[in-house]
């Protein structure tokens, strides 16, 4: 880690437009020249988001405001009251479950019965 010259803060590496590597202070914008050691560069990637999540749902996660609401699923359970009542309106949470997988669980706020497609 390197720090400015002239006013101390923390230099951020910055591509210019001859794709050279340099770095700048977003501070004062001094831009420091010194040839940046490649070699001894590391790049980590690291996940802390574990590949089962655990999903709580209870009789109240149907009230949850910030749980995105669906009108346009239409709940499978045949003895659900949106089935059997036209003019009441869908209304299905989901939640997903698997990130890598892009999979997610349903619940119908009208009989709390929960699928997966």
């Amino acid at each position: 880690m390197k720090f400015c010259e002239k006013c101390d803060n923390m230099y951020y590496m910055k591509v210019d437009e001859k794709n050279i590597l340099k770095y700048i202070c977003k501070h004062c914008g001094h831009e420091n020249l010194d040839e940046i050691q490649t070699n001894n560069m590391k790049v980590y990637k690291h996940s802390n988001v574990n590949k089962q999540k655990s999903i709580e749902i209870n009789e109240y996660t149907k009230f949850d405001p910030t749980l995105p609401h669906m009108t346009n699923i239409k709940c499978p359970n045949p003895e659900c009251k949106c089935n059997k009542n036209e003019d009441l309106e869908q209304d299905v949470v989901y939640l997903r479950y698997d990130d890598e997988e892009m999979k997610y669980i349903y619940l119908c706020c009208h009989c709390d019965f929960q699928w997966k497609p």
